[in-house]
């Protein structure tokens, strides 16, 4: 066994201190058989570029002056919350499409028929003085003259020819005060004079010539100022507010018993007198047609009347859109000749000819009404002309509530034919002297007077739309004038020329009213929801089944 070679003597542990830097590391020897790197030659064809020669030394920059100290800004001060108004945008040019119309918005609207409300109270004591003169007065039929009758619709006619020249030289409000004023000097002779012929003369005068006054500014007033679904809520105040003081003089003047000390012709005036008042204190309410302000240059105040008319009272997109669309109607209107107009009307003319100014004479005529005071007289029945007045205001009622909400057309033509067969009944019952003495045929014809009012209360609203949209604008005055007098005309040729046989007057209406009927289905337009320009040109189409 062989012995182990002795271990090398360890070197004792140095501690080494970590603060010495270490050696540096000596120059590495070559693997071997690696050759050293020789100094790099030039590759062939390539330049040596020459030694850059450095930049002359700069100039230094002289030392920049230091600023002015800056003044420290004041402490500002929280701003104030103040409450700011709805904000309102104003535009300079009207959009390519105007903007759509909130229809049958009645808060909305609430301005366009409170601008109608006095000419509703005028109208309404023209209903009373109507009534008064086609048979419904204290003395009945017999206890009057036939001027006393005819003269408040004599005083209608000279007053609206002398309205055509006033509407060129003064404006609506003006006009519809001086009616205030003149059916308040009529209630007081209606008042101080009850029994006396010649005043209470002059007062169905004055008061005749207020409502001939204000029936052609109001057409075209309400036609203009309203919105295309609210048209026919302003337009069918005329002959709703003719109803009621219809119904009025009605109810009052069937209960009135002569032998009262108070004379149911003061009553009358008091009435009047309170309508009066009632009226100027409703012409703060209103305003002028923004059509008419523009076709006199005034469109900053045609804006501001278009803003008035709706609720919240502002110039928005939507009321600078209304004035373009305003006065592209008026420059389309103007400039059309005053021959081109007429032209334009005539077929308008004749159908309001047929549809307002016989048939509204035929719903309350003097023929009609003598029915009911003989029937009456037969049967007893003293409630029956307040009945018929309650159904009269009904229908009127109904068709106001209908005429923005569901189409005019057929709704006002099947009236047309119910009213018709109606007083064809009514009027074969009247075809002989002994008929009033048949109870059972004098009971039949109170009960179809009743029936009959409802309808023609229904139907007459309709025709005052219809006149307020129809007519050219140059014209439209003097064409709705003369329709307006040819009513009246036939109101006073039934009273001239009614009799004790009254049969053969109402059959002959009736038999008119069914060709009407007819007529209309085939020359009556649809207009609810069309602007005016739109409503004119349907009028002037002589066959319209739409």
């Amino acid at each position: 066994m062989q012995e182990k070679p002795p271990m090398p003597t360890q070197q004792p542990y140095q501690q080494q201190s970590y603060e010495q830097a270490p050696p540096p590391y000596q120059q590495q020897q070559p693997y071997p058989q690696q050759q050293p790197y020789q100094q790099q030659q030039p590759y062939p064809q390539q330049q040596i570029y020459p030694q850059q020669q450095a930049y002359p030394p700069q100039q230094p920059y002289p030392p920049q002056q230091p600023y002015p100290p800056q003044q420290p800004y004041p402490p500002q001060q929280p701003p104030i919350q103040q409450a700011q108004p709805p904000p309102v945008i104003y535009v300079s040019t009207s959009p390519a499409a105007p903007a759509p119309i909130q229809a049958n918005t009645r808060w909305r609207n609430r301005p366009q028929t409170n601008a109608t409300s006095t000419a509703g109270i005028i109208f309404l004591s023209g209903g009373m003085n109507m009534a008064l003169g086609v048979g419904w007065s204290e003395g009945g039929f017999f206890g009057t003259s036939y001027q006393f009758c005819f003269s408040w619709f004599i005083g209608v006619i000279c007053a609206t020819l002398v309205s055509l020249p006033l509407l060129r030289i003064t404006t609506t409000k003006i006009i519809m005060g001086f009616a205030t004023l003149l059916i308040l000097i009529g209630g007081i002779l209606f008042t101080s004079g009850p029994n006396e012929y010649n005043t209470m003369l002059a007062g169905r005068y004055l008061n005749g010539i207020a409502v001939g006054l204000v029936i052609v500014p109001f057409f075209m007033n309400a036609s203009e100022i309203a919105d295309v679904g609210y048209r026919g809520a302003c337009l069918s105040v005329e002959q709703y507010s003719m109803t009621l003081g219809i119904a009025i003089q009605m109810i009052y003047a069937s209960y009135w018993n002569t032998s009262v000390d108070f004379p149911a012709n003061r009553l009358h005036g008091i009435l009047d007198i309170i309508y009066a008042l009632l009226a100027a204190g409703s012409l703060v309410t209103v305003v002028e047609s923004p059509i008419e302000q523009i076709r006199k240059g005034n469109d900053n105040a045609a804006l501001e009347t278009i803003a008035r008319l709706r609720r919240p009272a502002y110039v928005t997109v939507e009321t600078n859109a209304l004035l373009e669309q305003y006065k592209s109607y008026v420059s389309e209107e103007e400039n059309l000749s005053l021959v081109a107009s007429l032209t334009r009307g005539i077929v308008p003319l004749v159908k309001l000819l047929l549809v307002r100014s016989m048939l509204v004479a035929f719903c309350f005529s003097t023929p009609l009404n003598l029915s009911m005071y003989y029937s009456t007289l037969r049967t007893g029945y003293t409630w029956a002309p307040t009945v018929s007045a309650i159904f009269r205001v009904l229908g009127g009622i109904f068709a106001v509530g209908m005429v923005d909400n569901a189409n005019r057309k057929f709704p006002s033509i099947f009236t047309v034919a119910i009213f018709g067969s109606l007083l064809i009944g009514l009027g074969s019952l009247f075809t002989s002297y002994t008929s009033i003495y048949y109870f059972s045929d004098m009971e039949s014809a109170v009960y179809l007077y009743m029936f009959l009012q409802l309808f023609a209360g229904f139907f007459v609203p309709y025709t005052s739309i219809y006149l307020g949209e129809a007519f050219p604008l140059r014209v439209k005055p003097i064409l709705i004038a003369l329709v307006v007098i040819m009513e009246q005309v036939i109101h006073i040729i039934f009273i001239e020329t009614y009799g004790v046989i009254i049969g053969n007057n109402l059959i002959a209406q009736g038999v008119i009213s069914l060709v009407m009927f007819f007529v209309f289905i085939a020359i009556i337009p649809e207009t609810r929801n069309t602007t005016l320009a739109e409503a004119q040109r349907r009028f002037r189409t002589l066959i319209t089944f739409r």
